[in-house]
Protein backbone atom coordinates (compact mmCIF):
# COMPACT_ATOMS: atom_id res chain seq x y z
CA UNK A 1 0.00 0.00 0.00
CA UNK A 2 1.31 3.45 -0.91
CA UNK A 3 2.22 6.12 1.61
CA UNK A 4 -0.48 8.55 0.56
CA UNK A 5 1.01 11.52 2.38
CA UNK A 6 4.20 10.89 0.47
CA UNK A 7 2.24 10.61 -2.76
CA UNK A 8 0.74 14.05 -2.18
CA UNK A 9 4.18 15.51 -1.50
CA UNK A 10 5.57 13.89 -4.62
CA UNK A 11 2.67 15.39 -6.56
CA UNK A 12 3.61 18.84 -5.31
CA UNK A 13 7.23 18.29 -6.27
CA UNK A 14 6.15 17.17 -9.74
CA UNK A 15 4.04 20.30 -10.19
CA UNK A 16 6.96 22.53 -9.19
CA UNK A 17 9.31 20.66 -11.49
CA UNK A 18 6.94 21.12 -14.43
CA UNK A 19 6.67 24.82 -13.59
CA UNK A 20 10.44 25.18 -13.62
CA UNK A 21 10.47 23.53 -17.02
CA UNK A 22 7.89 25.98 -18.34
CA UNK A 23 5.18 23.29 -18.66
CA UNK A 24 2.35 24.59 -16.44
CA UNK A 25 1.52 27.72 -14.45
CA UNK A 26 2.94 27.82 -10.91
CA UNK A 27 1.03 25.78 -8.35
CA UNK A 28 -0.47 27.73 -5.50
CA UNK A 29 0.09 27.04 -1.81
CA UNK A 30 -3.08 26.52 0.22
CA UNK A 31 -2.58 29.76 2.18
CA UNK A 32 -3.38 31.64 -1.04
CA UNK A 33 -5.96 29.18 -2.25
CA UNK A 34 -8.39 29.59 -3.87
CA UNK A 35 -7.24 32.52 -5.97
CA UNK A 36 -10.64 33.00 -7.61
CA UNK A 37 -13.78 31.13 -8.68
CA UNK A 38 -13.43 27.34 -8.90
CA UNK A 39 -14.77 25.31 -11.81
CA UNK A 40 -16.37 22.02 -10.75
CA UNK A 41 -16.82 19.58 -13.63
CA UNK A 42 -19.53 16.91 -13.39
CA UNK A 43 -19.39 14.00 -15.82
CA UNK A 44 -23.15 13.42 -16.02
CA UNK A 45 -26.00 15.62 -17.20
CA UNK A 46 -28.09 17.85 -14.94
CA UNK A 47 -30.84 16.35 -12.81
CA UNK A 48 -29.28 13.08 -11.72
CA UNK A 49 -27.88 11.96 -8.39
CA UNK A 50 -24.28 13.01 -9.07
CA UNK A 51 -25.36 16.45 -10.25
CA UNK A 52 -27.70 16.85 -7.26
CA UNK A 53 -24.96 16.03 -4.74
CA UNK A 54 -22.34 18.05 -6.64
CA UNK A 55 -24.42 21.23 -6.55
CA UNK A 56 -25.28 20.79 -2.89
CA UNK A 57 -21.63 20.12 -2.01
CA UNK A 58 -20.46 23.07 -4.15
CA UNK A 59 -22.72 25.41 -2.16
CA UNK A 60 -21.24 24.27 1.15
CA UNK A 61 -17.66 24.27 -0.11
CA UNK A 62 -18.04 27.73 -1.59
CA UNK A 63 -19.02 29.07 1.80
CA UNK A 64 -16.05 27.35 3.43
CA UNK A 65 -13.52 28.50 0.81
CA UNK A 66 -14.83 32.01 0.29
CA UNK A 67 -15.05 31.76 -3.51
CA UNK A 68 -17.87 30.72 -5.86
CA UNK A 69 -17.81 27.20 -7.30
CA UNK A 70 -19.29 27.02 -10.77
CA UNK A 71 -20.72 23.60 -11.69
CA UNK A 72 -20.23 22.63 -15.34
CA UNK A 73 -21.97 19.48 -16.62
CA UNK A 74 -19.91 17.60 -19.18
CA UNK A 75 -21.67 14.26 -19.82
CA UNK A 76 -20.11 11.58 -21.98
CA UNK A 77 -18.67 8.06 -21.70
CA UNK A 78 -19.62 7.60 -18.06
CA UNK A 79 -17.65 10.66 -16.95
CA UNK A 80 -14.56 9.95 -19.04
CA UNK A 81 -15.04 13.09 -21.12
CA UNK A 82 -14.96 15.28 -18.02
CA UNK A 83 -12.00 13.35 -16.59
CA UNK A 84 -10.03 13.89 -19.81
CA UNK A 85 -10.81 17.60 -19.53
CA UNK A 86 -9.47 17.62 -15.96
CA UNK A 87 -6.19 16.13 -17.17
CA UNK A 88 -5.64 19.32 -19.20
CA UNK A 89 -6.11 21.61 -16.19
CA UNK A 90 -3.33 23.20 -14.15
CA UNK A 91 -2.65 21.48 -10.79
CA UNK A 92 -3.68 24.55 -8.82
CA UNK A 93 -7.04 23.42 -7.45
CA UNK A 94 -8.99 25.91 -9.55
CA UNK A 95 -10.51 23.13 -11.68
CA UNK A 96 -11.91 20.06 -9.94
CA UNK A 97 -14.03 17.10 -10.94
CA UNK A 98 -16.91 15.91 -8.75
CA UNK A 99 -17.84 12.47 -9.98
CA UNK A 100 -18.24 8.80 -9.21
CA UNK A 101 -14.96 6.99 -8.64
CA UNK A 102 -16.20 4.51 -11.27
CA UNK A 103 -14.55 6.71 -13.91
CA UNK A 104 -11.24 5.35 -12.60
CA UNK A 105 -12.08 1.99 -11.05
CA UNK A 106 -14.56 0.70 -13.68
CA UNK A 107 -14.56 2.72 -16.91
CA UNK A 108 -11.00 1.76 -17.97
CA UNK A 109 -12.03 -1.90 -18.13
CA UNK A 110 -15.18 -1.45 -20.23
CA UNK A 111 -14.62 1.61 -22.45
CA UNK A 112 -12.21 1.56 -25.38
CA UNK A 113 -9.52 4.26 -25.33
CA UNK A 114 -10.11 4.94 -21.62
CA UNK A 115 -7.06 3.88 -19.63
CA UNK A 116 -7.16 5.91 -16.42
CA UNK A 117 -5.22 4.57 -13.45
CA UNK A 118 -5.45 5.66 -9.82
CA UNK A 119 -2.13 7.52 -10.12
CA UNK A 120 -3.44 9.73 -12.94
CA UNK A 121 -5.29 11.99 -10.49
CA UNK A 122 -5.17 13.34 -6.96
CA UNK A 123 -8.14 12.93 -4.61
CA UNK A 124 -9.56 15.37 -2.07
CA UNK A 125 -12.05 13.07 -0.34
CA UNK A 126 -15.38 11.35 -0.89
CA UNK A 127 -18.79 12.37 0.47
CA UNK A 128 -21.69 10.04 -0.50
CA UNK A 129 -22.14 6.42 -1.50
CA UNK A 130 -24.22 5.28 -4.44
CA UNK A 131 -27.04 2.83 -3.78
CA UNK A 132 -26.60 1.44 -7.27
CA UNK A 133 -29.39 -0.88 -8.32
CA UNK A 134 -31.77 -2.12 -10.98
CA UNK A 135 -34.95 -0.08 -10.74
CA UNK A 136 -38.42 -0.36 -12.23
CA UNK A 137 -41.86 1.14 -11.77
CA UNK A 138 -43.80 0.14 -8.69
CA UNK A 139 -46.40 -2.02 -10.43
CA UNK A 140 -43.98 -3.94 -12.65
CA UNK A 141 -44.85 -7.67 -12.69
CA UNK A 142 -41.57 -8.58 -10.98
CA UNK A 143 -40.05 -7.70 -7.61
CA UNK A 144 -36.73 -9.56 -7.71
CA UNK A 145 -33.98 -10.20 -10.24
CA UNK A 146 -34.97 -13.88 -10.71
CA UNK A 147 -38.57 -12.77 -11.35
CA UNK A 148 -37.38 -10.18 -13.87
CA UNK A 149 -35.32 -12.80 -15.70
CA UNK A 150 -38.35 -15.07 -15.96
CA UNK A 151 -40.48 -12.16 -17.19
CA UNK A 152 -37.89 -10.94 -19.72
CA UNK A 153 -37.56 -14.45 -21.12
CA UNK A 154 -41.28 -14.29 -21.95
CA UNK A 155 -40.99 -10.72 -23.33
CA UNK A 156 -38.09 -10.60 -25.80
CA UNK A 157 -37.02 -7.12 -26.84
CA UNK A 158 -37.99 -5.50 -23.54
CA UNK A 159 -36.21 -2.19 -22.87
CA UNK A 160 -33.46 -1.35 -20.38
CA UNK A 161 -32.20 2.17 -19.65
CA UNK A 162 -28.43 2.61 -19.37
CA UNK A 163 -26.48 5.82 -18.76
CA UNK A 164 -22.97 4.33 -18.72
CA UNK A 165 -20.91 1.42 -20.05
CA UNK A 166 -21.04 -0.07 -16.55
CA UNK A 167 -24.84 -0.10 -16.77
CA UNK A 168 -24.63 -1.95 -20.10
CA UNK A 169 -22.18 -4.43 -18.62
CA UNK A 170 -24.70 -5.56 -16.00
CA UNK A 171 -27.57 -6.25 -18.39
CA UNK A 172 -25.26 -7.82 -20.96
CA UNK A 173 -23.87 -10.21 -18.35
CA UNK A 174 -27.36 -11.15 -17.16
CA UNK A 175 -28.72 -11.50 -20.70
CA UNK A 176 -25.82 -13.64 -21.86
CA UNK A 177 -26.07 -16.01 -18.92
CA UNK A 178 -29.86 -16.29 -19.05
CA UNK A 179 -30.38 -16.15 -22.83
CA UNK A 180 -32.39 -12.90 -22.80
CA UNK A 181 -33.08 -10.52 -25.67
CA UNK A 182 -33.01 -7.00 -24.17
CA UNK A 183 -33.04 -3.68 -26.00
CA UNK A 184 -30.67 -1.12 -24.41
CA UNK A 185 -31.88 2.49 -24.40
CA UNK A 186 -29.00 5.00 -23.98
CA UNK A 187 -29.53 7.73 -21.37
CA UNK A 188 -27.37 10.73 -20.42
CA UNK A 189 -28.25 11.36 -16.78
CA UNK A 190 -30.13 10.14 -13.75
CA UNK A 191 -32.79 12.70 -14.58
CA UNK A 192 -33.33 11.09 -17.98
CA UNK A 193 -33.42 7.69 -16.30
CA UNK A 194 -36.17 8.83 -13.93
CA UNK A 195 -38.20 10.25 -16.78
CA UNK A 196 -37.76 7.06 -18.80
CA UNK A 197 -38.98 4.90 -15.92
CA UNK A 198 -41.80 7.18 -14.81
CA UNK A 199 -42.92 7.59 -18.43
CA UNK A 200 -42.82 3.82 -18.96
CA UNK A 201 -40.32 4.22 -21.80
CA UNK A 202 -38.21 1.42 -20.30
CA UNK A 203 -39.17 -1.57 -18.17
CA UNK A 204 -35.93 -1.64 -16.18
CA UNK A 205 -33.03 0.76 -15.65
CA UNK A 206 -29.64 1.04 -14.03
CA UNK A 207 -29.77 3.68 -11.29
CA UNK A 208 -27.06 5.19 -9.15
CA UNK A 209 -29.69 5.54 -6.43
CA UNK A 210 -31.64 8.61 -7.54
CA UNK A 211 -34.76 6.47 -8.03
CA UNK A 212 -35.12 6.34 -4.24
CA UNK A 213 -36.36 9.92 -4.56
CA UNK A 214 -39.66 8.44 -5.83
CA UNK A 215 -40.44 5.62 -3.39
CA UNK A 216 -44.18 5.63 -4.17
CA UNK A 217 -43.61 5.16 -7.90
CA UNK A 218 -40.38 3.20 -8.28
CA UNK A 219 -38.79 0.14 -6.68
CA UNK A 220 -35.47 -1.70 -6.63
CA UNK A 221 -35.25 -5.34 -7.72
CA UNK A 222 -31.50 -5.85 -7.23
CA UNK A 223 -28.76 -4.08 -5.26
CA UNK A 224 -25.65 -3.88 -7.43
CA UNK A 225 -23.43 -3.15 -4.43
CA UNK A 226 -21.63 -5.66 -2.22
CA UNK A 227 -23.99 -4.76 0.63
CA UNK A 228 -27.76 -4.56 1.11
CA UNK A 229 -28.71 -0.93 0.91
CA UNK A 230 -30.10 1.24 3.73
CA UNK A 231 -32.98 2.44 1.55
CA UNK A 232 -34.02 -1.09 0.49
CA UNK A 233 -32.73 -3.55 3.10
CA UNK A 234 -35.04 -6.36 1.96
CA UNK A 235 -33.73 -6.34 -1.61
CA UNK A 236 -31.10 -8.98 -2.33
CA UNK A 237 -27.73 -8.04 -3.80
CA UNK A 238 -26.84 -9.19 -7.29
CA UNK A 239 -24.25 -11.51 -5.74
CA UNK A 240 -26.90 -13.11 -3.55
CA UNK A 241 -28.80 -13.85 -6.77
CA UNK A 242 -25.84 -15.67 -8.28
CA UNK A 243 -24.02 -12.99 -10.28
CA UNK A 244 -20.56 -12.12 -8.82
CA UNK A 245 -20.76 -8.51 -10.02
CA UNK A 246 -21.29 -6.43 -6.88
CA UNK A 247 -19.28 -3.18 -6.98
CA UNK A 248 -19.30 -0.12 -4.73
CA UNK A 249 -18.81 3.51 -5.76
CA UNK A 250 -18.71 6.94 -4.11
CA UNK A 251 -18.86 10.57 -5.13
CA UNK A 252 -15.26 11.76 -5.23
CA UNK A 253 -13.34 15.01 -5.63
CA UNK A 254 -10.72 14.54 -8.38
CA UNK A 255 -7.82 16.94 -8.92
CA UNK A 256 -5.13 17.12 -11.64
CA UNK A 257 -1.98 15.13 -10.97
CA UNK A 258 0.54 17.22 -9.09
CA UNK A 259 -1.94 19.28 -7.07
CA UNK A 260 -0.19 20.09 -3.74
CA UNK A 261 -1.24 18.12 -0.70
CA UNK A 262 -2.14 21.24 1.28
CA UNK A 263 -4.70 22.20 -1.39
CA UNK A 264 -6.14 18.68 -1.26
CA UNK A 265 -6.46 18.96 2.51
CA UNK A 266 -8.17 22.35 2.26
CA UNK A 267 -10.69 21.03 -0.26
CA UNK A 268 -11.28 17.89 1.83
CA UNK A 269 -11.97 20.02 4.92
CA UNK A 270 -14.48 22.08 2.92
CA UNK A 271 -16.10 18.89 1.65
CA UNK A 272 -16.29 17.46 5.18
CA UNK A 273 -18.33 20.50 6.24
CA UNK A 274 -21.12 19.17 4.00
CA UNK A 275 -21.35 16.10 6.22
CA UNK A 276 -23.18 18.10 8.89
CA UNK A 277 -24.51 21.00 6.82
CA UNK A 278 -28.27 21.29 7.35
CA UNK A 279 -29.15 21.96 3.71
CA UNK A 280 -26.81 19.28 2.34
CA UNK A 281 -28.23 16.71 4.74
CA UNK A 282 -31.77 17.70 3.80
CA UNK A 283 -31.08 17.36 0.07
CA UNK A 284 -29.37 13.98 0.34
CA UNK A 285 -31.97 12.61 2.74
CA UNK A 286 -34.77 13.65 0.38
CA UNK A 287 -33.25 11.34 -2.25
CA UNK A 288 -32.18 8.64 0.25
CA UNK A 289 -28.48 9.19 -0.53
CA UNK A 290 -26.24 7.97 2.32
CA UNK A 291 -23.47 10.34 3.46
CA UNK A 292 -20.21 8.43 3.98
CA UNK A 293 -17.34 10.94 4.14
CA UNK A 294 -13.76 9.84 3.59
CA UNK A 295 -10.72 12.11 3.91
CA UNK A 296 -7.74 12.39 1.58
CA UNK A 297 -5.77 9.32 2.65
CA UNK A 298 -8.92 7.21 2.97
CA UNK A 299 -10.00 8.25 -0.52
CA UNK A 300 -6.68 7.14 -2.01
CA UNK A 301 -6.99 3.79 -0.22
CA UNK A 302 -10.58 3.30 -1.44
CA UNK A 303 -9.61 4.10 -5.04
CA UNK A 304 -6.68 1.68 -4.99
CA UNK A 305 -8.70 -1.15 -3.39
CA UNK A 306 -11.74 -0.85 -5.66
CA UNK A 307 -9.56 -0.48 -8.76
CA UNK A 308 -8.08 -3.93 -8.16
CA UNK A 309 -11.40 -5.52 -7.18
CA UNK A 310 -13.37 -4.09 -10.09
CA UNK A 311 -10.57 -4.93 -12.52
CA UNK A 312 -10.94 -8.61 -11.63
CA UNK A 313 -14.74 -8.51 -12.04
CA UNK A 314 -14.78 -6.61 -15.31
CA UNK A 315 -11.84 -8.39 -16.93
CA UNK A 316 -13.64 -11.67 -16.30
Amino acid sequence: MMNFTKRGLLGAALGLAMTAAGGLPPVQAADGYPSGPITMLVGYGAGGQTDLVARAAAQVMSGELGEPINVVNMPGAGGSLAAHQLLKAAPDGQTILFHSDSVVNSAPFIIERVNFKPDDFEYAGMITAYQVGLATHKDAPFDTLPEYIAWAREHPGSSYGALSPEARMYINAIAEKEGLDVNIVPLKSGGEMLNALLGRQVELAFSGGIHFRNPDELKTISALTTFRQPSAPDVATIEEDGFPLGMDSRTTLFLPKGTPRDILDKLAAALKAAETDENFVKITESANIPIMYLGVDEAYAEIDATYEKHKKILKN
